[in-house]
């Protein structure tokens, strides 16, 4: 069993000009919103001004989770610890222990009607073939989270797995 397994997953980084060009883009673009609610009447301003904060404030959200962010799992010993990286500051979002894991399958094959507590999405990406989800219960309740493991977590995480369900 080997003492360490890290795997980091994060979307490619795009050339700094196209870094840039979005960044112009997006700002250009709410402020061409803005001023089209500046031609509304001031009841449907202020109801067009909210929801352009509102849309503007998921737009970075998804920058920030999907694009910029970086994910690293790592196995030690009995224990996948889930870790979620923004700039320089490295957070920990779970720790699992490999015993309290149930199964762990392609994305595309874990279709099942199941009440989740809560689903921990860890991946920069939502679909593909190298999208994993594990399912394991803590406190009587099940939970699941979505990663994407390179090839040699995997294969390890497998293999604990199927020795601990003997």
């Amino acid at each position: 069993m080997p003492n360490l397994i890290r795997c980091t997953a994060s979307e490619p980084q795009p050339p700094l000009w196209r870094l840039i060009l979005y960044i112009v883009g997006i700002v250009l673009s709410i402020n061409f919103l803005v001023e089209l609610t500046n031609l509304l009447p001031k009841n449907l301003a202020a109801i067009a001004s909210i929801l352009i904060l509102i849309l503007t404030a998921a737009l970075c959200s998804y920058i920030i989770n999907r694009k910029l962010a970086k994910y690293t799992y790592i196995l030690i010993e009995n224990d996948l610890v889930f870790n979620k990286q923004l700039g320089r500051r490295e957070n920990r979002v779970l720790d699992v222990k490999i015993y309290d894991i149930d199964w762990i399958k392609p994305i595309q094959e874990a279709r099942e009607k199941v009440k989740y507590k809560k689903t921990y999405w860890l991946t920069c990406k939502f679909t593909g073939s190298d999208i994993y989800v594990g399912r394991f219960m803590r406190n009587n309740q099940i939970y699941r989270f979505v990663f994407q493991p390179n090839e040699s977590l995997r294969k390890e995480l497998y293999k604990q797995i199927k020795q601990n369900k003997k």
